[in-house]
């Protein structure tokens, strides 16, 4: 009304903004499923034993996040093994040298949340 009274065509579903935060998530899931090959639904909440192996690594950490957190006895023992890796010096830098790893939990992605693959990756 106020731009019409100055003269000032403007159509509000031709000038509609979209939310930038949408086109991000829904750009950088394209980008994501392209480079792990994925097609379909890709946060499904099981894995079972039929379950193939995916040869990228996106979909490979999806799926070894899900099978960690999809039991507490392989939380703990995803823990255990963390625990006894910095006992004997396992993990190490680029530059050889070891390093101590935070025995954190995983975080799984979620579809709706852009950066979710970057945190479960990092």
């Amino acid at each position: 009304m106020m731009l019409a009274a100055h003269d000032v065509s403007f159509d509000a579903h031709d000038r509609r903004i979209m939310c930038f935060a949408h086109i991000i998530n829904l750009c950088s899931g394209q980008v994501i499923d392209a480079a792990s090959g994925v097609a379909g639904d890709k946060n499904t909440n099981s894995l079972s034993g039929d379950d193939t192996i995916p040869s990228s690594p996106i979909p490979q950490a999806q799926a070894a996040v899900r099978a960690i957190r999809g039991s507490g006895e392989r939380r703990h023992a995803f823990n255990r093994n963390l625990q006894n890796g910095n006992q004997e010096g396992w993990f190490t830098d680029q530059l050889s040298k070891i390093v101590k790893v935070q025995p954190l939990q995983l975080l799984q992605d979620v579809c709706t949340r852009w950066d979710s693959v970057y945190h479960m990756l990092t």
